[in-house]
């Protein structure tokens, strides 16, 4: 299967420097480190997002759920075919939004426009 190419930049400038940062630092993140499979993720998105706004509403001011997520896949290698089948995914329109952000970046990678 073929894995998605990165040019070499960091994943996180991708993304804007301050949330990055929050992602990474963020406990959400650090208990993403136990899911391992792409399966586990995406019922992880099915379970826990519920917006795919970059930041957390209200008076909390870390990183999304769905952003953390996001950036779980950017360390994962994705093949093509799970990348279609993200974008593809019936059960959640929360899955096909954060896959479609993620696609999006991808290409930026992919075209070196970063």
């Amino acid at each position: 299967m073929a894995e998605i190419q990165s040019n070499g930049r960091a994943y996180e400038s991708l993304l804007e420097k301050v949330l990055s940062m929050n992602i990474l630092s963020s406990d959400y993140f650090k208990e993403l480190y136990g899911l391992k499979t792409y399966h586990e993720v995406i019922d992880e998105i099915y379970n826990q997002v519920n917006h795919v706004e970059p930041w957390m509403g209200g008076n909390c001011r870390g990183p999304s759920t769905a952003y953390c997520l996001l950036y779980k896949f950017f360390t994962m290698k994705l093949t093509v075919k799970q990348m279609h089948g993200l974008l593809k995914h019936t059960d959640s329109p929360y899955i096909r939004a954060v896959s479609e952000s993620l696609n999006h970046l991808f290409c930026i990678i992919v075209l070196h426009k970063v």
